[in-house]
Parts: structure tokens; C-alpha cells; sequence
């Protein structure tokens, strides 16, 4: 009896071994994929008559994490955003450190790119954004059609 009470420890250790190391590896693991493996954030793109507008889905990220650059024609847009991670349970004042279970994990984070392809009559020294409930928006003047 003994003997099963132990066996049964040992498998309980192991699990949740294993989980640390899989939680560990999850985490860390995205700090070294190259850009063309992030995730990439969702966008809709516009062609106004004065200018070429784009909204970025770039919820939960900082803005201060988020960079924009322009090279041949092409618009990235780069950054970082954290793993979402439940609030921490109050007890007694204190922070909860029981641990959680991942059962789903939908929403991507890490780092993120995308590159949109600029149209030729975009004036790009007058680049206007505005960060607006989690959307980037991006705003590029065309050039006066005469």
C-alpha cells in the first residue's frame, strides 16, 4: 500500500514537472522566432481620395511597444505584445499564489510584424497616427491629384 501511495506521488511530481517546463518553454520560446513566424496583426485598409488610411487591431499593446518604419514601398509595423494572464486573486490583503491552468490560449502575443505594400502617390512626410480603444491608426496624405 505503501508502495502505491508513493508511485502515485511520484506521477504527481512528474506532472506538474512537466508542466512548469512546458509553461517555461511556451513563454520564452517566442523571444527567438524570426519575424516571418510572429503573429501578425489584423488590418483594414483604405484608399480615400486623399489619402491612404490603415487601422491595425493592436489590442492589449502597449504603444509605446509599437514601431512603424517605411523601406522600398512597404509599410512594417512591429512590436510586442504580453501573454494575457488572469488577475491575481486578493486574499487577505495579499496577492494570490496559486497557479492557473491554461485550458485555451487564443490571443496572440509576443512579437507581432506586418508589412503593407504603399501606393506610389503617398506622401510619407506627412504620416498622421492616432491610437484609438486599442486600434492603430494610420493616416498617409496622397500626393494632389492636378
Amino acid at each position: 500500500m505503501n508502495r502505491r501511495f508513493r508511485a502515485f506521488r511520484l506521477l504527481q511530481i512528474q506532472g506538474k514537472l512537466g508542466d512548469v517546463a512546458s509553461e517555461m518553454t511556451r513563454v520564452n520560446f517566442l523571444r527567438f522566432l524570426p519575424v516571418e513566424t510572429r503573429w501578425q496583426p489584423s488590418v483594414n485598409i483604405f484608399l480615400c481620395p486623399r489619402c491612404f488610411r490603415i487601422s491595425a487591431d493592436l489590442a492589449g499593446v502597449d504603444p509605446e511597444e509599437v514601431e512603424l518604419s517605411v523601406s522600398n514601398g512597404k509599410l512594417l509595423i512591429s512590436g510586442s505584445r504580453p501573454a494575457p494572464e488572469p488577475p491575481c486573486e486578493q486574499e487577505i490583503g495579499m496577492a494570490s499564489t496559486k497557479a492557473v491552468r491554461v485550458l485555451a490560449m487564443e490571443i496572440d502575443y509576443g512579437g507581432f510584424a506586418r508589412e503593407i505594400t504603399l501606393p506610389d502617390d503617398v506622401d510619407l512626410d506627412r504620416v498622421k497616427t492616432e491610437w484609438n480603444n486599442g486600434i492603430l491608426w494610420i493616416e498617409i496624405p496622397r500626393w494632389s491629384q492636378a
